[in-house]
């Protein structure tokens, strides 16, 4: 058991932080209930964490230096990587439900193995692009534009989803998916949370006069997604490789779109379910054979 543990590490990694990720858009509904929005909760998700893991770099005695190509490497990262994807995620939650942005998101996998095949030349198996196939058609199963609302947040989800591919993919192939995840991690919350804060005060859509429900909420999404989610995923990312970590990533949209009908009320239609199946397939799919 503890062999088959260890040959799949990665990717267990990235399942269960795909399945915590699931998790944040239902804490991030509540959160918009007690009066934050997607910038703010952008900003907190990062700020919240950079205190603790700071501390936790100090006690396990991690260098905090940094060399000049790591600052510029991670800066892009972080603004381009992070900020971006998750703000225009967080936003979209105002048009949309959390399953339906989540599983929109999701075009990222796509980008990632197309990318990864067309311009870094890595082998794309038939089992890999059926895989990708059969994740697409899933998503787009999950797809209904009625009002001018639904459209402004299916592009907003969409966009999101093609700036995170660059995340997966730049900390694939700059290197630093080598650095010690609780280091990168720190510092990517740090200059997200600072680009967050400079955006947001530039255009007055800061706001920290939340109920206390949302700030505890808000802590919670903190907690999961930098803390717990992300370091799992960037452990996922270098043992898997970029693809691999996106198309395993798509049991998230799952999550997110089960949980937002049993908590949230969320509409759960016939196709949505088909095409939960037809991801899982895809991910089946991907895990056996990719």
């Amino acid at each position: 058991m503890q062999k088959i543990i260890e040959h799949n590490k990665g990717k267990i990694c990235l399942l269960v932080s795909a399945f915590l990720y699931g998790l944040t858009p239902i804490f991030a509904k509540i959160t918009y209930m007690g009066g934050a929005n997607g910038i703010t909760l952008t900003f907190l998700r990062a700020a919240m964490t950079v205190p603790l893991l700071f501390v936790l770099m100090r006690s396990l005695n991690i260098e905090i230096s940094l060399s000049k190509s790591e600052i510029s490497k991670i800066t892009i990262l972080s603004i381009f990587g992070g900020t971006v994807p998750i703000m225009l995620l967080y936003l979209s939650y105002d048009y949309i439900s959390a399953g339906l942005a989540t599983t929109l998101h999701f075009i990222y996998p796509i980008v990632i193995v197309f990318v990864s095949a067309f311009i870094y030349h890595e082998r794309l198996s038939v089992f890999k692009l059926v895989a990708v196939v059969l994740v697409t058609v899933g998503i787009f199963m999950f797809v209904r534009i009625q009002t001018r609302a639904d459209t402004i947040g299916v592009v907003l989800a969409l966009l999101s989803g093609v700036f995170y591919s660059f995340y997966v993919i730049y900390l694939d192939k700059s290197g630093l998916d080598k650095m010690d995840y609780i280091k990168l991690t720190f510092y990517v919350m740090l200059l997200m949370s600072a680009s967050t804060l400079v955006f947001g005060l530039a255009i007055n859509r800061i706001q920290f006069e939340l109920t206390q429900k949302a700030w505890i909420y808000a802590g919670i999404v903190s907690l999961i997604a930098t803390v717990l989610a992300t370091p799992m995923f960037q452990v996922g990312v270098k043992y898997e490789g970029a693809s691999t970590a996106g198309i395993l990533s798509t049991f998230e949209p799952v999550t997110a779109t089960a949980l937002g009908a049993v908590f949230l009320g969320e509409l759960l239609g016939g196709y949505q379910i088909v095409g939960g199946i037809v991801i899982m397939t895809g991910l089946y799919i991907a895990q056996k054979f990719g």
